[in-house]
């Protein structure tokens, strides 16, 4: 029986702009922790490892939305 493996989205918000990834794409698993994405993402965006530290990251069940904390105000 031929396996299907499927990957979750990741939606990004990063320095004024949105990218719309993979788990896969990032070398990341499905159980995959915050602090393994926030990770992977600095090395995409070739920032120091700590540049997303603060940004939010909402597991929903069809995709992953990281994004900066919103201000209101």
């Amino acid at each position: 029986m031929m396996e299907m493996t499927a990957t979750m989205p990741v939606h990004v918000r990063f320095d004024g702009r949105s990218e719309d990834l993979d788990l896969k794409a990032l070398g990341l698993r499905a159980g995959a922790s915050d602090a393994e994405l926030r990770a992977a993402l600095a090395r995409r965006y070739d920032r120091p490892a700590g540049a997303l530290d603060e940004y939010v990251i909402v597991r929903e069940p069809q995709a992953i939305v990281v994004r900066p904390v919103a201000v209101y105000g």
